[in-house]
């Protein structure tokens, strides 16, 4: 009959009251202990029955106890990746870069159909000549020729005028044309559904002078890619533009009527006396996303 003693060794424990230790683990039994651990493997009888035997292979089970716990430190690491590869994307995860994919698309879109616009115009100009054009007197001709209108206008003044760098008088006069376009003299503002209905070929002239002349400084195309960028943001735009300085909105007659002004600066379609105050019943803000929304679709012919 096998007479069990208190074992006092450090590495585990062995009491009277039959429970057990592992060395390796720090797994608990009771009786009946089994021959291996049940955890890590180690060879229990062992040291149950010579636990003086641990003293001449201390350094067997201290290699044991460091390799046991670099295993548990590997699981772990292990179950943390392997539950984090096993999570589920959901449409949460995905959706901030769809809508940066999106935002980057819409803008490539926007640039695009401005390029196409800009050489559809060209080619339709130069179509409508009777004679080929050299570079050298490309600008003469187009002074001396109107650009395409839907209704008939002549573009002739507007062109001297920006041609001149007369910024101040080709924008007033801009605005005049607009108005007569729309059939809104008498009233001196346009509706939105007036914008909506705007000729898409003078729009597009009208932009289209502007930047020609301002070498890319001045267009509502200008003004829409700042608008855009800025998510809608009129006062963000205005900042931005040189229509509100200092967190004052400016005056029509504080414009900068220079190509020392901020890109985008001129025309001015929106408002008429203050960068703040609509035309009509229409906020400035609105005024200009439907001017933009108009651009866009003219864009796009």
């Amino acid at each position: 009959m096998l007479t069990y003693h208190k074992l006092i060794h450090p590495d585990f424990t062995f009491v009277h009251s039959m429970s057990f230790q592992c060395p390796v683990c720090d797994s608990d039994y009771q009786q009946p202990i089994p021959e291996t651990c049940l955890v890590c493997g180690w060879a229990l009888q062992f040291h149950i029955l010579t636990p003086l035997s641990l003293e001449l292979d201390q350094k067997r089970l201290d290699w044991a106890k460091k390799t046991w716990e670099r295993l548990q430190i590997f699981n772990s690491s292990s179950n943390k990746t392997h539950s984090f590869s096993k999570k589920r994307v959901t449409v949460a995860d995905i959706l901030p870069r769809l809508e940066r994919l999106e935002t980057q698309l819409q803008q490539a879109t926007l640039e695009r159909q401005h390029l196409q616009h800009l050489l559809d115009w060209i080619l339709q100009y130069l179509e409508a000549l009777n004679a080929q054009v050299s570079p050298g007197n490309f600008e003469q001709t187009i002074a001396q020729t109107s650009p395409l209108s839907e209704i008939g206008i002549d573009y002739s003044s507007l062109i001297e005028l920006l041609a001149n760098g007369d910024w101040k008088s080709a924008d007033e006069y801009t605005w005049q044309l607009i108005l007569y376009i729309g059939k809104r003299q008498a009233e001196k503002w346009l509706r939105v559904e007036d914008i909506e209905q705007f000729p898409c070929t003078d729009l597009n002239t009208l932009n289209w002078l502007w930047e020609y002349y301002s070498q890319g400084l001045f267009s509502l195309t200008q003004q829409w890619q700042i608008f855009y960028d800025l998510d809608g943001n009129y006062t963000q735009f205005c900042d931005q533009v040189g229509w509100r300085k200092q967190e004052s909105w400016i005056y029509y007659d504080e414009l900068n009527f220079t190509l020392n002004a901020p890109p985008g600066h001129l025309p001015v379609i929106s408002w008429r006396k203050r960068a703040c105050y609509g035309i009509g019943t229409s906020t400035p803000d609105e005024n200009l996303s439907s001017f933009f929304c108009r651009l866009s679709t003219c864009s796009q012919r």
